[in-house]
């Protein structure tokens, strides 16, 4: 009798909140007893329970990042796992993208997963359709609870609500409302009296600094401690802005009056704010120069760092830049992630060229909130109009239109996103002189973008990657047969250690190329940084294929 293979099954659990994970017997455990019973009854099949768990109590589907699901899938990438057991097929993910993520992961490794209650082989078509049937109902009821959520957080906040959040600093949440801290609201007084006393938020810093005044201290729900550190720039101006401290809720761009009592008098409050527009004024008034860099102030990366403008000079001739700065900084926290550099001119050129033809779609303009035709057709001719502007303007006037429409512009390492706001471009268009609230709506502006590699880095690169046409490196070629003749010449020498010999191991290992490496080096399609004399560097070239696609940015 043929024994049947052994299959390690790993049971994934989940529930969204983490009501009733404190008792003896709680939702995961039901989950988790359910799994265990369906391996149990497939045990003739070779099916056996692996006994790590996987376990994400207080986690939404909504995303994958989830402790027990990233260490589910380096577990079945590293072939530690055969099928993957749920409860629900919404217990592994409610969301589709992130649903064909991890079926891919389990395609490369060879790994199922089975829902107890909806029994489907995600091997076969007819069960990847009825999964993404499932999901899709999955996903539209997590939208819908989201909708439902926003609506509620909306409304309270409306009726002055503290609906949570990070605590800010002079209050304490006590019965999920905001209570003064007495020591903590002095402290935050003192910031705002200084602020108005010193002649500049760098002067401020320093003070806060040598004084030992930090933010807020708060545990994470993963019970790491964030916080308590001396301030930086932008999370003080984040304070000095926030309405909260005058006992007022803000929500998109709306401010109501709280239900938590204030800490800062209204007089305080008013000059402060009347110093930071007149200080914000100046920084405007200054970007409008002829020689400044377009963007600045409306551009930060991924995580929320701004980009500043920098040049370097090479021959004579400047070269100008929008630079991240060196570490990101989240609560006082610095952090590893690398700095971004793009250039300036190409990333300037792109936005206002992207802004503009959004101005003259039509269709971009009709999807603005409803108005009479008249007003509508009043739209499409400042809208034409703008764009032109935005084309032929000095660079004052068009950094002023990018301020006025809200433009807002975020750095990913593979990608930028850009939008501005829908209420603002509204207000230009309607011949709104005021200035309006950005009520958090945004339109998307294409920004075209193009990840490059070169070598193990990956540059951006703004605009459609062109098309390279063949180029045969004669070099290159002379240098594969040069390699393949070294490969001979030491399988018939056998051992000998002499430094030509040692020369002849070293081109010999490029004999070791992948077929479609060798096979692109002689059509010319290999890489425009890949040279010959580069090749004969890589004296460590592995010997893995995939590794050498990487090294020589295939």
């Amino acid at each position: 009798m043929t024994q049947k293979k052994r299959l390690r099954c790993a049971i994934y659990t989940r529930k969204s909140t983490d009501e009733g994970l404190d008792q003896a017997f709680n939702s995961l455990d039901a989950q988790r007893e359910a799994c265990a019973a369906y391996i149990l009854s497939q045990k003739s099949e070779g099916w056996s329970l692996l006994p790590t768990l996987y376990d994400d109590g207080g986690f939404s589907g909504g995303d994958m990042n989830r402790p027990a699901l990233v260490r589910l899938l380096a577990d079945v990438r590293a072939g530690k796992v055969d099928i993957v057991i749920v409860y629900k097929v919404d217990r592994l993910t409610r969301s589709l993208n992130d649903f064909a993520r991890i079926v891919d992961v389990f395609d490369r490794t060879g790994a199922s997963f089975v829902s107890v209650t909806q029994q489907f082989n995600t091997t076969t078509s007819m069960g990847r359709l009825t999964l993404n049937v499932l999901l899709s109902f999955a996903q539209f009821e997590r939208e819908v609870i989201g909708e439902r959520i926003r609506d509620k957080i909306a409304q309270s906040k409306a009726k002055g609500m503290w609906m949570g959040g990070p605590v800010p600093l002079g209050y304490d949440a006590v019965d999920r409302n905001l209570v003064a801290n007495a020591a903590e609201a002095k402290t935050v007084e003192h910031i705002f009296r200084r602020y108005l006393a010193v002649p500049s938020t760098t002067i401020l810093l320093k003070e806060l600094k040598a004084a030992g005044i930090v933010s807020k201290p708060r545990t994470m729900r993963e019970g790491t401690e964030r916080g308590g550190c001396p301030f930086v720039r932008g999370p003080l101006h984040h304070l000095l802005g926030n309405p909260i401290y005058i006992g007022k809720i803000r929500h998109r761009g709306q401010i109501y009056d709280g239900q938590h009592p204030p800490i800062i008098d209204q007089a305080l409050w008013d000059a402060v704010q009347a110093k930071r527009s007149a200080a914000l004024g100046d920084r405007k008034g200054r970007g409008h120069s002829q020689h400044s860099s377009l963007l600045t102030g409306m551009i930060r990366d991924h995580v929320d760092r701004p980009l500043s403008p920098s040049h370097a000079v090479r021959n004579k001739k400047r070269y100008r830049y929008y630079v991240s700065g060196t570490a990101s900084v989240v609560d006082g926290v610095e952090g590893d992630t690398p700095v971004l550099r793009l250039n300036a001119r190409e990333l300037e050129e792109a936005v206002v060229e992207a802004t503009a033809h959004l101005l003259g779609d039509e269709r971009a303009i009709m999807a603005l909130p409803s108005v009479d035709a008249l007003a509508l057709q009043r739209r499409f001719e400042r809208a034409k109009n703008l764009a032109s502007a935005l084309g032929g303007g000095s660079k004052s006037e068009v950094r002023h239109q990018l301020l006025t429409l809200g433009v807002a512009i975020t750095v990913h390492p593979d990608r930028i996103d850009a939008s501005l706001s829908q209420g603002k471009l509204a207000a230009v268009l309607d011949g709104t002189t005021s200035p309006q609230p950005d009520d958090g709506d945004r339109i998307t502006i294409p920004v075209m973008t193009t990840p490059v590699r070169r070598g193990p880095t990956l540059k951006l690169v703004i605009g459609p990657q062109k098309v390279r046409q063949p180029q045969t490196d004669l070099d290159l070629i002379a240098l594969l047969h040069k390699a393949e003749a070294a490969r001979l010449k030491l399988f018939t020498q056998g051992d000998v250690l002499s430094p030509a010999h040692r020369e002849d191991e070293r081109i010999a290992r490029i004999a070791f190329l992948a077929p479609d490496i060798v096979g692109a080096i002689l059509e010319g399609r290999q890489p425009p940084m890949l040279t010959a004399r580069r090749l004969i560097r890589h004296a460590g070239i592995p010997l893995d294929w995939k590794d050498q696609r990487e090294v020589l940015g295939f």
